[in-house]
């Protein structure tokens, strides 16, 4: 630190706070190198051909002076692209309205950087691409301006005059995306995988997932990140609105612009379903205390069966809740338009009891949604059975079924092409003999014996292991079918 380049002292008073006694009135210098070496959608990366900033992460958030404007300049060569919301002041030189603008406002520079847009309305959106494109730029930009125009029609404005896709396409597998006020970043890859429409379905699902969030989350916020505070923990119950409706409604507009037929968004609810029933962590944990507990271990594996995705559970809770509200006349994006207006446009933070109440305002049967949020979002009940009935009333069958893998259905063993054992089934007698990361040396698959024979590698040691067969099956594959008439199942999934 300098003064009038002279040196003077500092101190740490505690993990993230820095403390120095001024001497007189002037310009105080803070130097210091930040190492950017994380390559994902929240962090920085600084190679010989781009440097990518999330500021979060580095720049200091000067207490008592929170609300002064902040100038950034960066040297960069003058054939450098750049991609940021930030307002520019003159070339490699911008100002942000202060601390929250700017942690709220990645960049991207690179002289590589590929450039397309599309107008919704009077606004613009950019897209920034950094990677090899090995798709047809034109059908992708048809894409995200339908699914933009849907999600504008529900809430009914958009009030920035520019939005900024920054999309890292990254030569190695990778998937995150991060939102921000008039901006997201996302890291895909590989690039060149997108040449398959599975891999676009991804790249499009995020990218719509993040644009949601422009409302849900950066404007429709809960009380405890109103303002964001990064000095301190934060602890929300309001995961399943932040996450799981984002989740929910983003792929829902894309079936509602068309990029997904019928099918294709069934596929999409049949893995959420078989993600969800082949974890356990909703007997012990509601959607509610995963989303306290989120940033403790929301992004880990961490303790087997303990948690729910508020992103998966709460997908597919919300549909549920759509489902419910349909048949009551009205819908989660009713609901979530009213959210807008009560909270996020006048700048209200919300609790989860007021997304409940308006899910009731819109049901108009307080009894039946109070008993769905106690079962189901603040309780660990079972969801299968609902999504079986709510399904099955808009011609979705739920089937299970079984594949030839006695040791997965009829021992609760789940294990990697290698033998490393992944999962146990709680309810199986493997359950309590043998222990994730065990590696299965040798066993006769498929046998009509009532036992299996195993011959297991444990830190080292080598154990042999008889585990009797069980008279019940464990880990069903989930399918969905339409039974007739697909065209009012759509009509039903897309609000017509």
């Amino acid at each position: 630190m300098k003064f009038q380049e002279e040196d003077f002292l500092w101190r740490k008073s505690s993990k993230d706070l820095w403390e120095f006694q001024t001497k007189s009135q002037g310009i105080y210098e803070v130097h210091y190198e930040y190492y950017c070496s994380k390559m994902d959608a929240g962090g920085c990366w600084s190679d010989d051909r781009q440097l990518y900033l999330n500021f979060s992460n580095f720049i200091f958030d000067i207490q008592e002076r929170k609300s002064e404007q902040i100038q950034i300049r960066i040297e960069l060569e003058k054939n450098c692209y750049v991609a940021t919301s930030l307002p520019e002041l003159s070339q490699h030189f911008w100002e942000a309205e202060n601390f929250q603008h700017l942690m709220d406002s990645p960049l991207l520079a690179s002289p590589d950087l590929k450039y397309d847009s599309y107008k919704v309305g009077n606004s613009t959106f950019h897209l920034w691409f950094n990677g090899e494109i090995h798709f047809d730029l034109a059908d992708l930009k048809s894409t995200f301006k339908a699914f933009t125009k849907n999600q504008i029609e529900a809430y009914g404005d958009f009030s920035s005059k520019d939005y900024h896709f920054i999309i890292q396409l990254l030569p190695y597998r990778h998937y995150h995306g991060v939102e921000h006020r008039d901006s997201t970043v996302i890291t895909f890859g590989p690039a060149e995988s997108l040449k398959d429409k599975t891999q676009m379905d991804e790249l499009v699902g995020v990218s719509s997932h993040e644009l949601y969030h422009y409302w849900n989350v950066c404007r429709i916020r809960p009380k405890g990140i109103l303002p964001y505070d990064l000095s301190k923990e934060v602890y929300l119950e309001e995961g399943l609105v932040m996450e799981g409706v984002t989740t929910y409604m983003g792929d829902h507009y894309l079936l509602k612009s068309g990029y997904f037929n019928l099918e294709e968004y069934l596929l999409i609810l049949q893995k959420q379903i078989q993600k969800e029933f082949d974890s356990f962590g909703w007997q012990h944990q509601s959607i509610v205390q995963s989303s306290f507990d989120l940033w403790l271990d929301g992004y880990k594996a961490g303790i087997p069966e303990k948690k729910v995705s508020i992103y998966n559970r709460g997908a597919l809770i919300s549909l549920c809740l759509d489902l419910i509200l349909t048949s009551f006349e009205s819908s989660l994006e009713k609901v979530m338009k009213d959210m807008w207006i009560q909270f996020g446009k006048a700048e209200i933070g919300y609790c989860l009891k007021d997304f409940e109440k308006l899910v009731i305002l819109h049901s108009r049967d307080k009894a039946f949604i109070k008993s769905f949020f106690q079962n189901f979002v603040y309780g660990e009940k079972d969801l299968l059975p609902l999504l079986k009935n709510l399904l099955a009333d808009i011609n979705i069958e739920i089937l299970e079924n079984f594949e030839n893998n006695d040791l997965l259905h009829f021992f609760g063993i789940r294990k990697e092409d290698s033998g490393i054992i992944t999962q146990l089934h709680p309810d199986s007698e493997a359950y309590t003999i043998l222990m994730k990361n065990d590696r299965i040396l040798e066993y006769v698959d498929n046998t009509t014996a009532d036992q299996v024979n195993l011959k297991i590698e444990r830190l080292g040691k080598i154990i042999n292991i008889n585990i009797i067969k069980s008279q019940k099956m464990f880990f069903p594959k989930f399918t969905l079918l339409t039974k007739k008439n697909p065209k009012s199942t759509l009509s039903v999934l897309i609000g017509k």
